[in-house]
């Protein structure tokens, strides 16, 4: 009587966790990774959604990327004469250790896109045209700033988008004719002292206009501007 009484609990150790994953907001189609040592899975979306998924129980890393491809392990490289691509990230780790678990995953913009008006005596165009040099060539899985030489041109629509940096990064923008550098400006001096905040979870796009006639330089962003006096004529 007393063995027919007890109940036989069954071991769920070995059972999968079923991971609800909420994907709100979404700036564009988003790969989904769950990744715990060797075991890796990609999901994909389209559109907001909450996707439910069995993940491996323990500690996972789920990474949601939207704009960019990583592989396994590997950060995201911008090949030099490119600008970085329009990455949104999330990237954290989730205790599975249950039968069931949910997280919200909510993707942060690390890009910045810069938005170039030149005013000169020639105005835009021809002689002239301009590059964005840099000491970041990409990101980390958790979007942090990876170190290696950055360079690209500005395209026909006059922007450029730059990666992530860290506060001290250096950055330069180079006025340049087809056969010369004509001048060298320290952007990320200049956006420094405008305030522009390179930790901010989601970073700000920046309209910079380069007055040359009056050597002068006008850096503005949503609420804030700046004029920085630079001793150059061209």
């Amino acid at each position: 009587m007393v063995l027919l009484s007890c109940s036989v609990k069954e071991n769920r150790v070995l059972c999968p966790c079923v991971l609800s994953i909420d994907l709100q907001d979404l700036p564009g189609p988003v790969s989904v990774q769950v990744v715990a040592g060797d075991y890796q899975a990609t999901y994909s979306a389209k559109q907001d959604t909450v996707m439910v998924v069995q993940a491996p129980k323990g500690k996972i890393r789920l990474l949601a990327v939207c704009g960019a491809k990583l592989e396994p392990e590997e950060n995201l490289e911008i090949p030099f004469g490119y600008d970085c691509p329009p990455l949104y990230l999330y990237s954290g780790l989730v205790n599975t250790l249950c039968d069931s678990t949910s997280v919200s995953v909510e993707l942060n913009k690390h890009f910045c896109t810069l938005s170039l008006s030149f005013d000169g005596p020639e105005g835009w165009g021809e002689p002239y045209w301009a590059q964005i040099r840099g000491q970041v060539n990409g990101l980390d899985r958790d979007g942090q700033p990876v170190e290696g030489d950055f360079s690209c041109r500005l395209d026909t629509g006059f922007t450029a988008r730059l990666p992530r940096q860290s506060p001290d990064d250096e950055l330069w923008l180079d006025i340049t004719m087809p056969d010369s550098v004509v001048r060298t400006f320290a952007l990320g001096t200049y956006m420094q002292r405008a305030g522009y905040d390179w930790t901010a979870p989601n970073l700000d796009d920046l309209p910079l206009q380069i007055q040359l006639s009056v050597t002068e330089l006008l850096v503005h962003s949503n609420l804030w501007k700046t004029v920085v006096p630079v001793d150059v004529d061209i």
